[in-house]
């Protein structure tokens, strides 16, 4: 309690205040039997009745003395008695009495002008204005959704960060009632899209079962998945993804990229001259200009744009884009969520990669090219100020431009580099003096990049069946090379060109055992297998539908690991692997495919 104001309480005339709330402390317990016996419960606005909390009142009387700088905490206290006991008093005289929250706040009004806090009692009845107003405009809170939100509450206990983040991201904006949705509705929108998908191929208790682990948060699946459940997953599937990896080898590549970026996927993408070379050469500029195009307000639309400016560009000819149906930064985005960013980020695209392709009139754009239009793109993609994508870029060991890409002030000069990390991949064993070049680089970027993707090791460290099916899908070739198989931007996963992978979660807790931890493995599994049949891709090639159905990846991760001491046991990771394992082999997998993978 805070009694440094004492002095100066005395001088204005407070002091026989202040002693009586030394006495009203001592018999602080007593005084809480008596309003509990009393004052059990109070009415709220719509009706509600619920325990009578002292606490409130005295709360709501410090807040408006510590923004008027009159009264201390202990001040609080005291005249928060003087209004209990005013209730108190009515509640003797007539039986039947039922404070309200209204009464109870005039009340306040009255005790904090009769004590003499002038400026807290005009800031009191400023906010309980202002509030007011503020219930006129929005009307009170539906009984339903009060109950939601309350429910969903218990589900956060002792973890306010966790319920920061999933207000900020995940929890959808519900139009007709003008109100973002609560955490049970997110998890019932997600199990009902996954019922939508799977029918009868789960049990009811399997569905409830899941349901009741993601609600109480022991797994989680892809938080794409959370987050675009429903309306933007039944357009398009790859919302559900978090990861994916391209190596461009045509024009329209980009564009995937830049759809697969506004979808939500992180993009792992190759810049090796193997793909980039395969580019067709630009032709110099003929002086035809092409009609102006309209460019359509949709993620589709600027990704066409795209497609169309960089097609004229190589040709030789050029054309101007009209922005005007894309809507103002700011306006609302009802499929996916989230805020659109207008039209000036696809502009300075635009902008941006067609002067990169001019500087290159006659010859083919050098690797360095195609990674910064790539990050141009990341750049690009935002909703609401917020980036949607992240990125790696793979480049040759041998790419003195790229392995200087983030040398010196770059953020400064070329800060669009900063949307991608840079890795260099290792082929072969390098040599004594490549490898010294390659760490004397770093250490003058200071950034720490570039990082190493080990290409030349997966004979080594890929599990057998992804071995061959490699060594049976492109052939054994010199040296260790299987392929141009890269890696999503977490480097946690090795991915084909133009291939998903999706994530679920097993969150370990302290509390976690050997059987808890293998039941979580077994649902989170579950989850990764029924994201891993959702191959309904608009937009892109059919080539990811191909790979995607031709392998089924699914990546279960652990967060919490040191906050759990049962699952940092070696064995006891094993045994969840080999558990994740045969939750694969649930009956239902004959309608999932047969491409499953972890």
């Amino acid at each position: 309690m805070r009694m440094t104001n004492q002095t100066e309480s005395v001088k204005r005339g407070r002091g026989p205040a202040l002693a009586r709330a030394g006495a009203v402390v001592v018999s602080a317990t007593a005084a809480f039997r008596v309003y509990k016996k009393y004052l059990p419960n109070i009415q709220k606005r719509d009706g509600r009745i619920v325990p009578f909390e002292f606490e409130k009142i005295g709360h709501a009387i410090h807040k408006a003395m510590v923004a008027t700088n009159e009264g201390s905490s202990d001040e609080a206290v005291v005249v928060a008695h003087k209004v209990a006991g005013e209730m108190m008093r009515i509640a003797k005289t007539y039986k039947n009495f039922l404070p309200t929250v209204e009464g109870c706040q005039d009340e306040v009004e009255r005790q904090l002008i009769l004590s003499d806090y002038a400026a807290a009692a005009k800031a009191y009845i400023l906010y309980r204005a202002d509030r007011a107003k503020l219930r006129k405009e929005q009307g009170d809170v539906p009984e339903h959704v009060r109950a939601l939100a309350q429910e969903s509450k218990k589900y956060f206990k002792n973890n306010p960060l966790g319920e920061f983040v999933y207000l900020r991201t995940y929890a959808r904006w519900i139009e007709s009632e003008q109100r973002r949705e609560t955490w049970v509705e997110t998890v019932d929108r997600y199990i009902g899209f996954m019922k939508e998908n799977l029918g009868n191929k789960l049990k009811p208790r399997e569905y409830a079962e899941l349901r009741e682990a993601i609600l109480k948060q022991e797994v989680m699946p892809s938080m794409r998945a959370m987050q675009f459940s429903g309306d933007a997953a039944r357009k398009c599937n790859t919302c559900f993804y978090n990861c994916s990896f391209t190596a461009p080898v045509k024009l329209e590549d980009f564009a995937e990229i830049m759809y697969l970026s506004m979808q939500g996927c992180g993009v792992g993408f190759a810049v090796e001259s193997q793909n980039v070379q395969q580019l067709p050469q630009i032709q110099k500029q003929t002086g035809e200009k092409l009609a102006t195009h309209v460019v359509a307000d949709s993620k589709e639309g600027w990704c066409d744009a795209l497609t169309l400016g960089l097609k004229a560009w190589y040709s030789g000819k050029d054309l101007d884009f009209d922005f005007s149906l894309i809507r103002p930064a700011g306006s609302r985005l009802k499929t996916m969520g989230g805020k659109a960013s207008g039209p000036e980020p696809l502009r300075s695209l635009l902008g941006f990669a067609r002067d990169r392709i001019l500087k290159r009139q006659g010859r083919r754009l050098r690797n360095i090219d195609a990674h910064d239009v790539i990050c141009k793109i990341g750049e690009c993609v935002v909703a609401g100020g917020v980036r949607r994508t992240a990125m790696i870029s793979l480049s040759d060991l041998d790419d003195v431009e790229l392995r200087d890409a983030k040398k010196g002030q770059f953020f400064l000069t070329d800060p669009f580099r900063s949307v991608a990390n840079n890795s260099a991949v290792y082929e072969t064993k390098p040599t004594n003096a490549e490898l010294m070049d390659e760490w004397v680089a770093l250490m003058k970027s200071g950034t720490g990049e570039r990082g190493i993707f080990n290409r030349g090791s997966l004979e080594k460290t890929l599990p057998e069946r992804r071995l061959k099916f490699f060594k049976k899908k492109f052939g054994k070739k010199k040296g260790n090379f299987i392929g141009q198989v890269g890696t999503n931007p977490c480097g946690e996963i090795l991915l084909q060109s133009h291939e998903f992978c999706n994530l679920s979660e097993v969150i370990a807790r302290a509390e976690d055992t050997e059987k808890t931890l293998l039941r979580k493995a077994k649902l989170a599994t579950l989850l990764g297998t029924y994201q891993s049949t959702l191959t309904k891709f608009n937009y892109i090639s059919k080539e990811w539908q191909e790979n995607c159905e031709q392998e089924r990846l699914l990546g279960v991760s652990i967060t919490g690991q040191w906050d759990s001491p049962a699952v940092r046991d070696a064995k006891v990771l094993r045994r969840m692997n080999s558990h994740a394992a045969l939750a694969i082999l649930h009956p239902a997998r004959p309608h999932f495919g047969d491409g499953l993978a972890l």
